[in-house]
């Protein structure tokens, strides 16, 4: 009688011949690494891990996978930046663990929170007047709602898209060095 092979065991026979390239064993090694960052990263946002432990996580996968730079580090922080958010903690890995000058991508962030604010608020006045003179509605308890008027919608996405690449930009820079 012939011998009842599993699923597994046949897979195993057929495909026992093939091998990985360097490129893709590369590869892999690579999301691997970016994998694990991520999720590094994302206890450190979430202030599930603190910078201290999330250095020495960091310095033991550095050392397990043979690696001689921060820039799959410094990548995965960049791809977290996000100008409508509160940066601090990922400009602060920057700074502190990748030796990274900060300043132009502070002042990016900082130039965009400005001018989005200040935006913001010449919209906020023109609705206020809008309502007051169309509507007849006015008083110090009329509270527009910017975030359903569709030119500020508009407005708001050209200045994160400006700044957008700016801050690209501005990391880029960084990259080079």
């Amino acid at each position: 009688m012939g011998e009842i092979k599993s699923t597994l065991d046949i897979v195993m026979e057929k495909t026992k011949h093939l091998r990985l390239s360097n490129e893709e064993r590369n590869n892999q090694k690579t999301a691997e690494i970016e994998k694990k960052i991520k999720g590094l990263l994302q206890k450190f946002q979430h202030q599930v891990l603190p910078q201290d432990r999330l250095n020495t996580e960091y310095e033991q996968l550095k050392k397990e996978y043979h690696l001689s730079d921060n820039s799959i580090f410094m990548n995965e922080i960049f791809l977290k930046l996000d100008p409508d958010e509160d940066n601090k903690l990922l400009l602060a890995l920057l700074k502190d663990m990748c030796g990274v000058n900060i300043k132009e991508i502070e002042s990016v962030l900082n130039d965009y929170q400005d001018e989005l604010n200040s935006a913001a608020s010449y919209k906020m006045v023109e609705l206020r007047e809008n309502l007051a003179q169309k509507h007849f509605i006015s008083g110090s308890a009329v509270v527009p709602n910017l975030e359903a008027d569709a030119q500020w919608q508009a407005e708001a996405a050209e200045l994160r898209s400006k700044f957008g690449r700016l801050l690209d930009e501005a990391k880029n820079k960084l990259e080079c060095k």
